[in-house]
This record gives C-alpha cells, structure tokens and sequence, in this order.
C-alpha cells in the first residue's frame, strides 16, 4: 500500500468467528455445543502443529464467552461489540496472551497466580492464553498445578502448544484437550482460490496445489508464501513462478533422478545434483522433495488411496510407471535412507556430500532377493521347476559373467528318477516297502525330509496305514498331517503300492525308534546324510546345484553329519 500500512494476509484473513477457521470442524463444532450447552471447562489445551489455528481459536473462544450481543456466552461472536473488537486487536485487559517461551519462570507463574484472583473489569470472564506453553520450566509448571485445577470461577486458561509430549501429564489431566489437524491440500487450494478472487488475483490449479504442499498443512504458511508471490507477480502466478520462488525442483529434475537410480548412472545423478546446486535451491528442500517423491512411488506401490497424494492424473500416471519398476523392498529402503539424511545435515558442503553418497549407494545396489523371493525360489526348488535366474526378479541386477553362462549352457539335466514298482503290502513286509515309500513323498518335497523319517509305519487296517510318532514328536506329526502333506503321502502310498491308498498317525508315549535309528547315522532324515566315503556325490547332486545358483554362492567345505540331529 503506498500510505506504508499494508498488512499481510495471515492477518488481513484471520477467521473471526469459529465457521471462518478452516479444517477443525471437530473442534470448532465441540466448543460451540459446550457454550450452547452452558458446559465451559476451566482449562483447555490446544495442541497441533504451527500455522493451524490455535491461537486464532482461543481468541474467537475468548470473544464467544465475553460478547456483549448476548447476557450469556454465545457460540457465533458478533465481532462488533467493544469486547470483541478489543479480543480482536489484542488489547483488552481482561484476556491476556502471554507467550511462554519469554515468561517461563516461576516468578511469572506466580504473578499469574497473583493477578487471577482480581475479577474481570468489563468481561464475564477473565481469560489467559498462554502460547508455547512447552517452553514453561518444571518449576513454573508445578506452581501452576493449583491454579490451573482449582481457578476462580471467572478464570479460565487456555494453553497451546506444538510439542504437547513436553507437557506434564498432571497438566494434561487437568485440562479439556482438543488436537488440532494439519489442514488438507483441498481445503487450502480453496482457501487461496478464495483470497484471490477477493484481491482479483489469476492463478492457475496446479500453482495452487503446489502452494498448499509447500505449506505442509499450515493456513499461516501457504498465506504468508502468497502473501511473497503476490509481491512477485503482482496480477498473476504461475506454476513455474510457484517453482521459482520457492526455490522447489521440478517434477521432471524427480523423474530424471528416479531414472538415473534405477539405471545406475551415477554420472547423470552427479549432474543433477550439481544442477540443482548452481541454480541455487536448497539441498535440504531438495532432499524433502525426494522423500516426498518416493514416498509416493511407494504409496502407489503398495496399493494405497490415490486420494492422499493429492497429484494431477498426469503426474500420477508416469509415477504408476516408475512405481512398477521398483521393488517395494527397494521403495522401503529408499524412503527410510532420504528419512534418516533429512537429520544428518549440518552445512551446504556437507549436504551435498551426504546427498551424492546417499545417490550412488542406491544406484549401485547388488541384487536384491527378498524372503518373498527366496520363498518362491524354494518351492520351485521342491517342486522340481525351473528356478529365474536373479536378473529376472530386479531389474537392477548385474548380468552374469561369461563363464558364468558358459557353465549354465553346459550343464546336464539329471535323468529322471526311475518309477517305482507296485507291489502288494502287508504288515511282513511293510517296513521293508515303506523306505520306498519315503524315497518317493520327500523326492520332490525335501520340506518332509525332517519330519516324515520320523515315523514308524506299525499296521495295516485296509487301505489305511497306521504310522506312530513319539509323544515328544509332537510337532513332526502335526506337519506331516497338514493338508498338502497328507496329499503328498498318500500319492506316494498310491504310487509304491497297490493296496494303501491312506494313512492315519498315531502317537505312542514310549520312545519310538526308526530303522535309521539302528545305523551310525543315528536317525538323520534320508535328504540330509551325506556319504562318509566321498563329497563327489554332494558335489554332483542337482539340488546342491540349484540352491548354489539361486543364492550366488560357493561351495568351501562338506562336513559329515554325526550325532543326533537337532
């Protein structure tokens, strides 16, 4: 303004009335029912972040309960009287602000103490708003416990803080809390589009919304960041203005730097580090935007609401593109890593450094196999499939050496296993049969292996068998009666027999003792001995083979099993 008296937007549009604050709906309807309802708490306790309307809510409180429009306290404030206009400008004497970051002492706690007891001069109720209320030192706290649980009627106290966890909880307890929510994008966007038809400002949607995450849910912020742009662009703001102002990286700088990680250039990140530097925006800002970036790569990865990320369908649809190019293990690791930088950063030098190393760890990652991975490799392992090999499950998975396929192309097939004979059984020749019968159900299912050794086929009832687990097997037994287990047993039973179709467990509270439990080996399940004469054998067994490929690993040593297994 030319006269020297412009007053800014967060002041020019503070709410004057509870319907004018902006996203507290929860808040703002619970004080008017309380004042309707005649139910005033002595103390409340305003928590939430900077910016979102505490201090602005106790003020429209304070006029609500000291309008002279009605005889008693009103929840819509006329805002015209001589009380409301002075709450207003801050100068009546009977509501009182004191900031409690300067007036943290016990003495200032005590002087409130004293000044309390002298009733109000031309308001109902005599009203202290003490912002900051944190930053009160353990002393003052404790000399106004009293006070704030026993006040005279005409007092009340209404504290705000953004860091409630630094309260006393004997403070908490003693007041009406209300948590105040960071303002959503939509309700921002509105709020400005509002102010601008108002000051006949143009300004396009998605400069808006660039302006609302800026704010990061703050009302004062995004009105104190268009208060900057407006002085920038006087009669219209654009998205790049938006951009410039702010000193933001563009989406495309977000999308090249994604591009650049999955690729493993460290070279283009360098450059696009050193692009943001020299066209002066702010490393901290900076590494904010990736962890937002990424955040919602991974928000689109694990199938969350779109509604949240509040993104243009454009921008959403190449981020569904870049999103199916990472693993969500990969997206997890990257957003916990930019986290944990966003809290190591001390000097521009130091940001940068920091930043680059954080970039070239990321893109130079080895193969990533998650547990889902391995588990999926082993149950093809069981089921005698073909095992992808580890460029097939990242995509930023180096290609094997030439030797490497060399070997792979070399490699013969083991031959088939030969199909068992049919033979009828009784219960003569039934431990005989039953060793065949193990051969076949763990062949392909080495997870049977470890438990099914572990029973004694002891009879015959028609086509069932009846095979007996020691009381201490407890758990062998219950795995081997498992759905897909009892399956595969009874397709090995159907397979070596021509009479058994069937089996039920049995457990026996005596010691029950194996035919492999006679023999040096000393009840080791069939799949884990290992031949005492030569480890050619193990050297040559196909499975060996494949679990060495899948885990990129090499053979050092064969050690011969011995004792009880555990």
């Amino acid at each position: 303004m030319a006269d020297g008296h412009y007053q800014v937007l967060a002041r020019k549009w503070r709410p004057q009335s509870f319907d004018d604050v902006v996203g507290q709906q929860h808040i703002t309807r619970t004080l008017q029912n309380a004042i309707r309802s005649g139910r005033i708490s002595h103390a409340f306790l305003f928590i939430g972040s900077r910016g979102i309307g505490k201090t602005t809510s106790a003020r429209i409180l304070a006029k609500a309960l000291n309008c002279l429009s009605s005889d008693l306290p009103t929840p819509e404030p006329c805002g015209t009287c001589a009380n409301c206009t002075a709450i207003t400008a801050g100068t009546h004497m009977d509501v009182i602000e004191i900031d409690g970051a300067s007036n943290n002492s016990v003495d200032d706690v005590r002087q409130i103490r004293d000044n309390i007891r002298m009733v109000p001069t031309s308001a109902r109720y005599k009203i202290y708003v003490i912002d900051e209320v944190h930053q009160l030192s353990i002393a003052a706290f404790n000399a106004l416990l009293k006070t704030l649980e026993e006040p005279p009627d005409h007092a009340i106290f209404i504290l705000a803080t953004t860091e409630a966890h630094k309260i006393p909880a004997t403070i908490i307890s003693r007041c009406q809390r209300y948590d105040f929510r960071r303002v959503s994008l939509q309700d921002l966007v509105a709020l400005l589009r509002k102010i601008l038809d108002v000051e006949g400002i143009q300004c396009s949607d998605e400069a808006l919304a660039a302006i609302a995450r800026a704010a990061d849910g703050g009302v004062r912020d995004s009105e104190s960041i268009l208060d900057q742009l407006l002085s920038y662009c006087e009669k219209e703001i654009t998205f790049q203005d938006v951009f410039d102002v702010l000193g933001l990286v563009d989406w495309q700088v977000m999308h090249d730097l994604c591009g650049a990680v999955l690729d493993k250039d460290v070279s283009r990140l360098m450059e696009l580090v050193d692009h943001v530097v020299v066209t002066g925006k702010d490393l901290g800002q900076f590494v904010q935007d990736i962890l937002r970036y990424y955040r919602n790569l991974l928000i689109i990865k694990s199938g969350g609401s779109k509604d949240i990320l509040s993104l243009p369908d454009e921008e959403l649809a190449l981020m569904e593109k870049w999103a199916e190019r990472f693993t969500l293990t990969q997206l997890i690791r990257l957003v916990e890593s930019f986290a944990e930088l966003t809290n190591n950063f001390d000097s521009q030098l130091a940001q940068r450094t920091a930043l680059e190393a954080l970039l070239i760890k990321m893109s130079r990652r080895s193969v990533e196999v998650s547990l889902d991975t391995v588990l999926e490799k082993l149950a093809l392992l069981q089921e005698g499939g073909n095992i992808p090999s580890a460029s097939s499950v990242s995509a930023d998975a180096p290609a094997p050496s030439a030797t490497k396929k060399k070997r792979l192309k070399t490699k013969v097939e083991p031959p088939s296993p030969p199909t068992p004979t049919k033979i009828s059984v009784s219960e003569t020749n039934l431990v005989d049969v039953w060793r065949d019968i193990l051969e076949v159900a763990m062949r392909d299912h080495m997870n049977l292996a470890t438990w099914l050794p572990q029973a004694v086929p002891v009879r015959i009832e028609g086509a069932t068998v009846f095979i007996e687990f020691a009381a201490a097997q407890d758990t062998a037994r219950k795995i081997v009666e498992k759905q897909e287990n009892r399956g595969v047993i009874e397709e090995a039973l159907k397979a070596c027999t021509e009479n058994l179709t069937s089996f039920q467990c049995l457990t026996s509270d005596t010691p029950v003792e194996t035919e492999e439990s006679s023999e040096p080996q000393h009840g080791l399940p069939l799949s884990e001995l290992v031949s005492q004469e030569d480890g050619k054998a193990v050297l040559e067994d196909p499975v060996v083979n494949k679990i060495v490929d899948v885990f990129k690993g090499q053979i050092v040593d064969i050690q011969h099993r011995t004792g009880k297994a555990t």
